[in-house]
């Protein structure tokens, strides 16, 4: 398979599942790839694993009580931004999916898989790009539930130069990578998907991640238009290793 760098060539990727630990997880890492397979008439299926209900930023606004609801509410609104109508939830709790019996979990993502057929999987590698344990094991789920299948999964990583001028900036501010010293990152040139988002699909994106005030109406409140559209318009990921 060729490298990924344009909205054509989105269509090597075929029928999509992304698999994440929180609602905006899928929208800062893969909406504009996801758009742009909706675009193309693709299948895109996600499925989350938590409600989030762990990330309160305002208890006066969006109480912990109700977060979760909230969270949700959120999501259904950023899928439609995207175009997804196929979503799941795996409903566990947020901050313990490791606690989580890992066969059970496994086994609700091959029920998917069964009957999605995906050809490409987005999803976390096993540092989950922020050092967040759900991150890191939803990864260890995929891995499990994609061992001997022919489907080609992907892992989110951060362009190196593009974390340099722009991410790095973004997460003193915001503390984005919150449990790890840096992210992953490689040269565009190494990264199996190096997507650079046409205009209408960074707005798209844009579009998603406003729709989940919750967790993004600092960022979006505290960041230049021009900065916010630079730190959205790449997407990047690398091929996990074959298992």
């Amino acid at each position: 398979m060729a490298r990924i760098t344009s909205p054509d060539d989105i269509k090597q990727l075929g029928t999509i599942m992304s698999v994440w630990a929180h609602p905006d997880d899928e929208s800062f890492t893969s909406a504009g790839i996801m758009a742009t397979a909706v675009k193309n008439g693709q299948q895109v299926v996600c499925i989350t694993a938590t409600k989030g209900e762990a990330g309160v930023q305002d208890e006066s606004r969006w109480p912990a009580a109700k977060l979760g609801e909230i969270r949700a509410k959120e999501m259904q609104a950023a899928l439609k931004k995207i175009g997804i109508t196929d979503h799941y939830w795996l409903n566990y709790q947020d901050g313990l999916c490791n606690c989580v019996q890992t066969r059970e979990a496994v086994a609700k993502i091959k029920d998917l898989i069964e009957k999605y057929q995906p050809d490409s999987i987005l999803t976390f590698g096993p540092d989950g790009i922020t050092g967040h344990t759900d991150h890191q094991t939803v990864s260890k789920w995929v891995d499990l539930a994609t061992e001997g299948k022919d489907i080609k999964v992907y892992h989110t990583i951060e362009e190196e130069d593009h974390y340099q001028k722009y991410m790095i900036e973004a997460d003193k501010k915001f503390d984005i990578y919150f449990n790890i010293d840096k992210p992953p990152t490689r040269k565009a040139k190494d990264c199996d998907i190096a997507y650079d988002l046409p205009e209408r699909v960074i707005d798209q994106k844009y579009q998603a991640l406003k729709a989940m005030p919750s967790q993004t109406e600092a960022m979006i409140k505290n960041t230049p238009d021009d900065m916010l559209k630079s730190m959205l318009c790449l997407e990047c990921f690398v091929k996990a290793e074959s298992k």
